[in-house]
């Protein structure tokens, strides 16, 4: 036998033991990898699965976390949902009611609070807003147009208002009978009464008002050399504030049939003649309590 061939056989089968070794260790570390790649597999998707909740729980963490820390942003956020703040006057006091959402929050849920407030009944309270009664309690804030920053004027039954806190017994005076409706079927009688009413209402007060605004707007031309003292000029601005209240509620009383758009117009410009009246009454006295006592 030829000893070269047998040690070439002998390499041979050196090399294919080590071909063998290495073959099966390369399978074993894939079958290794196989595994570590199933088991990582089964844990991400068990992370996500658990992660998942956490992430968007921090997400609404974090938006919170800068809208409450940080005022700017918590005004926005504020102001995106719609929140908004009203006044409401009722004789001299005044209330600032906050109104998360207005475009679902009806009227008779801010009626409930003011009666809270005041302690009169609720079945009492009329609210007014740019000289129009709010009737129907269903419909929502915004329904009736109403936003942040805006006023509107409480009366209790028969045009209750609260009395100063401390007044001297005033003398009873005459009661002033109401005007009666007239029973017709032609608009243009009605359109006249209403007219007719309207200046009943406020014709009589005309003098009063130009002397309040004379004594308290410092943009009177007229303005006289004595002027009344701050508790005197009060409660004149408590009568006729009250006066003119009282009218818009006799003329938001009046029965128009449907269809007689022209004594509906008439109506809401005599609305609208006392409550500019009304509102530059307060606008003055608003200019005198600047100044103060």
């Amino acid at each position: 036998m030829d000893p070269d061939n047998s040690l070439d056989k002998g390499e041979e089968v050196t090399l294919m033991m080590y071909c063998s070794l290495l073959f099966s260790s390369f399978l074993r570390w894939m079958l290794v990898a196989a595994t570590c790649s199933v088991f990582l597999l089964c844990l991400l998707i068990i992370l996500e699965s658990t992660l998942d909740p956490l992430y968007t729980f921090l997400l609404s963490s974090k938006a919170f976390h800068m809208s409450f820390f940080n005022p700017f942003r918590r005004a926005q956020a504020q102001e995106a949902s719609g929140a908004i703040t009203i006044q409401a006057k009722w004789g001299r006091e005044r209330f600032n009611i906050p109104i998360p959402q207005p475009s679902i929050t009806p009227l008779s849920t801010l009626l409930a609070t003011l009666s809270n407030q005041t302690g009169l009944p609720l079945d009492s309270l009329k609210l007014i807003y740019k000289g129009a009664v709010l009737k129907d309690s269903s419909l929502t804030i915004s329904a009736y147009g109403i936003t942040e920053g805006a006023t509107l004027v409480l009366v209790g039954k028969g045009g209750d208002i609260p009395a100063p806190p401390t007044t001297v017994p005033k003398p009873t005076a005459a009661p002033v009978k109401k005007p009666k409706q007239p029973q017709t079927d032609q608009e243009p009688v009605l359109v006249d009464w209403i007219k007719s009413l309207a200046s009943s209402l406020l014709d009589p007060l005309v003098p009063s008002i130009a002397m309040f605004v004379s004594y308290t707007s410092p943009h009177a031309t007229n303005r006289p050399a004595k002027i009344p003292a701050f508790e005197v000029l009060q409660k004149e601005h408590a009568r006729l504030s009250e006066m003119l209240l009282k009218a818009l509620l006799e003329l938001d009383g009046v029965d128009i049939p449907s269809g007689w758009t022209e004594a509906r117009k008439e109506r809401k410009e005599s609305v609208k003649r006392i409550q500019g009246e009304l509102n530059r009454v307060d606008e003055s006295w608003g200019e005198r309590k600047k100044i103060g006592e």
